[in-house]
């Protein structure tokens, strides 16, 4: 079997018609690898980006379902209380589930992969910032227990003439947890019933503050990512390349072409740029 064969090719994209491949050199193996470690950081943002996502989406979703409109409109559609209060329960348990899931996956990535030693520290340090100072963070990151260990916070559909369709969250029922720790004085003085769907949004602008600074901790594989990528270019004159892998030289056709994930690398790099307490000058 014949060795692989690397080439670095540009690669064209005109609207409306198939990508241009252009191929410019072979390189080695080493090349490649080297090439391949700019990239590292890509994986860790596809993760850190997706459980973000879903956080955000859960939270949306959950205040969706809850608006009166929605109520109004499960109540036309013949949907029984019970279901309508066990969608409800679902709705909140998966945005609950989420964001303990961003926060258990943040630390165990800073673990195993941060490039600086105190970045669980600091992680945890944000984290205690937040839950000092805001009410809502202190209630999330208890409210996944809450649901585990004593009951779900939806129990009372209730429907009148001038508010039509409720699902009510009283705070007997949430009181009946013995380790809200902090937020049971929050829950004393909330308002009753409680407005759940109230807390969504400062909630996940709190996770988005922590997505962002999730970068600043890989700020050395970001800032060696963009330089080794940039430096591949210039030496290659290429502007969007492309590895292909090729058995024969002289059987070019049909080799199977590697695309460089360099959206992902560049989005990190501009997360990185948008944290306050990095400053990056580009020469």
């Amino acid at each position: 079997m014949s060795n692989l064969h690397l080439y670095v090719v540009e690669t064209y994209h005109k609207e409306k018609e198939e990508a241009i491949i252009s191929i410019k050199e072979e390189i080695s193996s080493q090349e490649l690898s080297m090439l391949d470690s700019a990239f590292r950081i890509c994986g860790l943002y596809h993760r850190m980006t997706q459980i973000k996502n879903i956080v955000v989406e859960n939270g949306e979703s959950f205040k969706q379902y809850m608006r009166s409109e929605n109520l109004k409109e499960i109540r036309r559609n013949n949907i029984s209380p019970d279901r309508a209060i066990m969608l409800a329960n679902k709705s909140v348990l998966n945005y609950a589930t989420s964001i303990k899931t961003y926060i258990d996956m943040e630390t165990r990535i800073l673990k195993k992969n941060a490039s600086q030693d105190d970045s669980l520290k600091s992680f945890e340090a944000i984290c205690r910032f937040f839950y000092d100072n805001n009410m809502e963070y202190r209630f999330c990151v208890n409210f996944r227990n809450y649901i585990v260990h004593c009951e779900f916070p939806y129990s009372i559909y209730h429907e009148s003439v001038d508010k039509g369709c409720e699902i009510i969250c009283i705070k007997e029922n949430l009181l009946q947890f013995d380790n809200w720790k902090h937020s049971k004085t929050d829950i004393q003085q909330m308002s009753d019933p409680v407005d759940l769907p109230a807390l969504v949004d400062k909630m996940s602008s709190m996770i988005y503050a922590l997505y962002i600074d999730f970068f600043r901790y890989f700020s050395e594989d970001i800032l060696d990512g963009i330089s080794t990528y940039g430096s591949f270019c210039r030496k290659y004159n290429v502007k969007a390349p492309a590895i292909l892998r090729a058995e024969d030289r002289e059987k070019i056709e049909g080799s199977r072409l590697q695309p460089l994930p360099v959206e992902e690398l560049r989005t990190s790099f501009d997360l990185l740029r948008t944290n306050p307490k990095i400053d990056i000058n580009i020469k």
